[in-house]
């Protein structure tokens, strides 16, 4: 691929999984203690990125899933941090911000984003990002680009929209690519195609020190750690299964006792 295209080869979380890469590379590993108990195997800078490439990827794999219809490009470099997903089809162009908060219920009221009482700027970043990605392709494609912000939050216990925000639409996972197929048309063939065109050129964004990263070892080295997360996880399940059983044997052991004692009585 011509290195202006070079941006065409990035990955869903591909950022994201980088940061996670790196920050175990240093990991020490661990002890024989640590993995019969489930300890997790991530480092705390590690652990930062884990949860967002996750949710990066299960957004991503449902975007290509949309069809040919669509031109989907990952992991754009902005001017601070990159844009998880850009969309650019008949439907128009859409920024998408993947925010995994976990199996959280998340509230939005304008521009406020709450899980578990914390007051999060998820909005507000969406908000950027679109204007950014809408000024940088309108320059480079010679006529304005509008650009609309989805803000994503990947499957959540539940979604509350108590009032929408002004400019960004907040959707879960599980909508996203219903709320894009009922999309009403905007732009022609034509224009879709132009727009893609600029946005898959390397001139158009700021630089970025990954864009020729391999990605097929990338996900090989984070499918490692996925899977030794993963393991972990369920080691400490089974403990404390195992310890519940423990706890209701337990009781049931000193209720027959103290049942006993009272039929003798």
């Amino acid at each position: 691929m011509h290195t202006n295209r070079i941006l065409r080869e990035r990955v869903a979380g591909q950022s994201a999984m980088a940061a996670v890469v790196r920050a175990q590379e240093s990991a020490p590993r661990p002890g024989p203690l640590a993995r019969l108990f489930g300890a997790s195997p991530l480092t705390v800078a590690a652990r930062a990125h884990y949860r967002g490439a996750l949710g990066e990827l299960l957004v991503g794999d449902a975007l290509e899933n949309l069809g040919l219809t669509w031109d989907v490009l990952h992991d754009l470099p902005l001017e601070a941090g990159v844009l998880d997903h850009l969309l650019i089809g008949r439907a128009g162009v859409f920024t998408v911000h993947a925010a995994n908060f976990g199996r959280n219920e998340v509230t939005v009221e304008g521009s406020a984003v709450t899980v578990g009482g914390e007051h999060l700027d998820d909005i507000e970043q969406a908000a950027r990002q679109a204007g950014e990605v809408s000024r940088r392709l309108s320059d480079a494609a010679g006529a304005t680009v509008r650009v609309r912000p989805l803000l994503v939050v990947v499957d959540p216990l539940k979604l509350v929209v108590k009032a929408p925000a002004a400019d960004v639409r907040v959707i879960a996972s599980r909508d996203l690519q219903g709320v894009l197929a009922r999309a009403p048309r905007t732009l022609t063939g034509e224009e879709v195609a132009h727009i893609s065109d600029v946005a898959d050129l390397v001139s158009t964004w700021p630089t970025a020190p990954e864009v020729g990263l391999d990605t097929q070892k990338l996900h090989r080295d984070f499918g490692v750690i996925r899977t030794a997360v993963t393991d972990a996880l369920v080691r400490r399940i089974l403990w404390a299964a195992a310890a519940t059983i423990v706890v209701y044997v337990g009781v049931c052991s000193v209720i027959a006792t103290l049942v006993s004692v009272v039929m003798r009585s």
